[in-house]
Formats: structure tokens, sequence, C-alpha cells
């Protein structure tokens, strides 16, 4: 029997009288990779935040692990947040922080480990996503894939069950962008976790996913394997697949 961590139902979500996402349903296999598909302004980044709770739905629930998290008081919802490590669009590194510095930050706020304690740690991850002796760098000494390592590196401080990426490729050159790509492979693979990326790189998709969701005018019109995406007849699959 499958095993989900996230399940959608129904999902509603509207900004300023502008549907965004307009009924929404699908279900996260646990241990695997699932990239979510669409072009800009689909409703991709909206319906991420909400597999988190920083938004609520207008109608519709979110489960993690069993638990409708779209009615929970703050406290409880700070614990299932805890569950979750996210690699942002940007890496979304502090400027003014050294690469430990950034990856140390979670362990800082999060934890009441000591200073050798968050040492190893930081060092661990750092090594886990192939960097090795940047950790006294600042972000702007670094390449725009070694900013993306260092941002996994801090998502995966706190050691979470699911990790969440925004757009891992964009910006990178097609080389960086499947360095990328492999890595969210191998992070998968080392630590089983749940990963979810969110994106509109085809060839990405079709490289890493075990699982592809494809949304379209805030609707899911595709969900299944990835061999079966790429035999969909589906107009609107068929289009995203032309322009890859």
């Amino acid at each position: 029997m499958d095993d989900f961590c996230i399940e959608v139902e129904d999902l509603h979500k509207s900004f300023k009288g502008e549907e965004v996402l307009r009924g929404i349903s699908l279900k996260i296999l646990r241990g695997k990779i699932t990239v979510i598909l669409g072009k800009s302004g689909v409703g991709k980044s909206v319906l991420l935040k909400h597999f988190i709770g920083l938004l609520k739905p207008d109608r519709g629930r979110v489960f993690v692990d069993g638990m409708d998290i779209t009615a929970l008081p703050p406290p409880e919802l700070r614990k299932v947040r805890e569950k979750f490590g996210m690699l942002f669009q940007s890496a979304a590194l502090f400027d003014s922080m050294t690469v430990f510095e950034n990856v140390a930050f979670p362990l800082v706020e999060h934890t009441s480990y000591d200073r050798n304690k968050i040492r190893e740690i930081v060092l661990n991850k750092l090594a886990l996503v192939g960097l090795h002796g940047v950790e006294d760098k600042m972000p702007s000494e670094l390449s725009g894939g070694m900013r993306k390592r260092v941002g996994l590196a801090r998502a995966i401080a706190l050691e979470p069950e699911i990790l969440l990426y925004d757009e891992p490729t964009t910006g990178l050159d097609p080389v960086m962008a499947r360095s990328v790509d492999n890595l969210i492979i191998e992070t998968q693979e080392r630590l089983k976790i749940t990963s979810v990326v969110i994106s509109h790189d085809i060839m990405s998709a079709l490289e890493i996913a075990d699982t592809v969701v494809m949304l379209d005018k805030g609707k899911v019109i595709f969900e299944g394997k990835r061999d079966e995406f790429m035999s969909c007849s589906h107009p609107a699959v068929v289009e995203f697949m032309g322009v890859r």
C-alpha cells in the first residue's frame, strides 16, 4: 500500500479576487522525488506554501502525515514545520554571514547544541553536498551552483523528513543545472527523505522525478509516473513538452 506524507484535497486559493488554485488534489509519496511542473503563474509556489502552512486555503485541506494542518494553532503548526527543510530559488543566503554561519543558523536558532556540536554538523552537511574548505567564505565569493549547495546544506541541517525545492535549476547553465539534479537525487538517496521539487524545467523533471504532477490554470492536469507523463496526450502537456 502506498504511503503518502502529504495529501491535498480540493484546494482553492484566490488573491484579490483572482483564483490561483482551483480545486487542487494530489498526493506526495513518502521517500520519493515528486516534481510539480507548470508554466510561471500557474500556482506552483502558492501550492508549496500551503504544504508548510504559510498560506491558508480559501477552501480545501492539506494533510501532513495524516494531520490536517489547515486549522492548526501556531504552536502545533510550528511542530509540523519542523518536518520540512526548504531550498529557496535563489538559495536565500544571508549576505553578511559566512557559509559556516549560514548553515549553522537553523541549528543556533532551534537547538541547544554547543559550539563543537554545531561545527561538526555544519562541516558534515557541507561535505554531503560536495563542499569542502568553503566554510569561511562569504556568499559573494561563491558561484551560483555553490550557493545552491550551501542553501541545501542549510536546508538539511536539522535533518528534515521532507525537503522542498523551489525552482532549484533556475538561473543556472545546463551543466550546472544537471549537477544540481544529481545533487537532489544523491540527497534523497543518502538521507532517505521525501523530496518535492517545484520547476518549469522539463529536462530536470525527466531526469529526477519518480512522480510528475503538472499544473495548468490552477488545476492538476497530470499526476503519475515519469514514463506516463512522457506519453500523456493532454494538450497542455503536449505543448509544455514541445517548448523544452
